[in-house]
């Protein structure tokens, strides 16, 4: 599978020595090519219809990458220190001579995560829900990932644009002196959606997907130290609180995912904006491969949600400047359920809804020392309550954001670029109330993320590079970013497992080459 992957991406790029366009990723500084990627990644990539759109530039890049991260200011079931590497290597082409624009991409991640707490279902969370094994003691992963992407769009004529889209992922969580939980996991993605051009201001776009995703889970008893009894067993969580004990072989895990996403797409001379709604409903099922009488249920919980994002672009195009603007208003709301077999019931024993807004506006001045500002505040408060014990866990945070980017072209072939950023987290509230729910999960997994939670951070981001052109309007660029986290203020719980020493550093060092 890994090397049809190969071979598609490789058919992609040679593609792209047959097209042509004005515009093109490699013409551009660093920083606005980064700008330009995410703009290409939050606004176009989502509807493939919108990849031949006359706003997006075209690129070609091969990448790799070293990521390195240590240190104790982490959420408490994430890993403390990881190493590993990046590769990737990505097109966007316009064939010529015809209506097709086609996109490619493969990346392969390899990496070994340290001291996991507790967590044994590493890097399979999302949308809210409850469910993943833990267990007492901490452990290792070894993460393998293969994440291929391909996307086409054709203009059928000079209204109607249609596009698809394809994303195969497949992730390998493994330990090779602790195999407690052997982790694969399987995303496929597709989309299908069509672009119409009203008149030359307006474009509506429509898009039609759906996701599914599968994991396997093998249980093994394998330890190397020695365990108590108690540190040895399996859990699956199921709420706050709330868990399913006494489990021997495994867990089957599937999600489906619809999606329904609209976008209206307004341009003028100097300016355009969009307006996109996206629209997720999700299940998600969890099978006991203890069980296999054909008489009793194998299917031990159920989670559903529904996942509602609007998204605003606007930019605002003036001679030697842009000004970009973009909001995400998001909300989510989930309950989970798990089989009783005395009644044969599904019983509602989870809720869990957020609100989330994040806002930012980013400044671009072209040919200058000073490339970029951007300004930013991101909001998120979450609810989650547990029906069993009356358990609640409400936490909302607010964080502000700044970022300077400088880009200095030491001559015609040489340049040199820097960005730094600030953010701070600072938390609103956190409820923390267990209620009756006394028992391990709280011991081990829930005063710690709480404590973790009500932690007010500050993040200093900087990244340092050079740019360099090439034979043949090529571009090699060489970086290093590095993230530092600190404490600002602690918690004011009885329990405290973090201290104002604690803190986490992420150093990325890369190669990127344009051609």
């Amino acid at each position: 599978m890994v090397k049809r992957m190969f071979t598609f991406s490789l058919l992609f790029l040679i593609s792209n020595a047959y097209s042509q366009s004005n515009k093109r990723m490699d013409s551009l500084p660093v920083l606005e090519r980064d700008f330009q990627f995410q703009l290409f990644e939050d606004r176009y990539f989502n509807i493939p219809s919108l990849i031949n759109h006359n706003n997006v530039y075209q690129f070609t890049y091969g990448e790799g990458r070293h990521l390195y991260s240590e240190g104790s200011l982490r959420y408490p079931q994430d890993y403390k220190k990881q190493n590993g590497l990046l590769i990737e290597t990505a097109s966007l082409a316009s064939l010529e001579n015809s209506n097709w624009t086609l996109f490619g991409s493969l990346e392969y991640l390899n990496t070994r995560k340290e001291d996991v707490e507790n967590n044994l279902t590493y890097g399979i969370l999302d949308y809210g829900s409850p469910y993943y094994f833990f267990q007492q003691t901490s452990g290792l992963w070894n993460h393998q990932n293969y994440n291929f992407k391909v996307a086409a769009a054709n203009k059928v004529n000079s209204k109607l644009t249609l596009g698809a889209y394809l994303n195969y992922d497949t992730n390998f969580y493994f330990r090779k002196t602790d195999t407690r939980n052997e982790l694969t996991a399987l995303k496929v993605l597709g989309k299908i959606s069509a672009s119409y051009q009203f008149n030359d201001k307006h474009l509506f776009s429509l898009s039609l997907g759906n996701e599914f995703y599968k994991a396997n889970s093998e249980f093994s008893n394998k330890f190397p130290e020695n365990n108590t009894e108690l540190t040895a067993d399996y859990y699956l969580n199921t709420g706050l609180g709330s868990y399913i004990k006494n489990l021997d072989l495994g867990f089957d895990t599937k999600r489906s995912i619809p999606e329904l996403q609209l976008q209206w797409l307004i341009k003028n001379d100097n300016y355009d904006v969009s307006i996109e709604t996206d629209t997720k409903f999700g299940t998600e099922h969890w099978i006991d491969k203890d069980i296999i009488k054909v008489d009793e249920n194998d299917e031990r919980t159920r989670y559903s949600f529904i996942d509602q994002q609007l998204i605003i672009f606007y930019n605002r195009h003036y001679t030697n400047s842009l000004l970009s603007l973009n909001i995400n208003a998001g909300y989510l709301n989930g309950e989970g359920k798990v089989w009783q077999e005395t009644g044969a019931y599904y019983a509602k024993n989870f809720t869990v809804t957020s609100y989330s807004l994040k806002s930012n506006a980013t400044l671009l001045f072209y040919n200058s020392l000073l490339n970029k500002i951007s300004l930013g505040v991101n909001y998120l408060n979450k609810e989650q309550y547990d029906l069993n014990y009356a358990y609640t866990f409400d936490y909302q945070y607010i964080e502000p954001n700044i970022s300077f980017g400088f880009n200095k072209e030491l001559n015609k072939n040489v340049a040199i670029f820097t960005d730094l950023s600030l953010l701070y987290h600072h938390v609103l509230d956190v409820e923390h109330d267990p209620f009756a729910a006394n028992n391990i999960f709280v011991d081990w997994i829930g005063n710690k993320i709480a404590d973790y939670t009500g932690i007010s951070t500050i993040n200093y981001s900087l990244k340092l590079g050079t740019d360099l052109k090439l034979r043949n309007n090529n571009r090699l660029e060489l970086s290093i970013e590095t993230d530092y986290l600190k404490v600002t203020q602690l918690t004011e719980n009885n329990f405290n497992y973090y201290s104002k020493n604690d803190d986490y550093l992420n150093i990325t060092t890369g190669l990127k080459l344009h051609f």
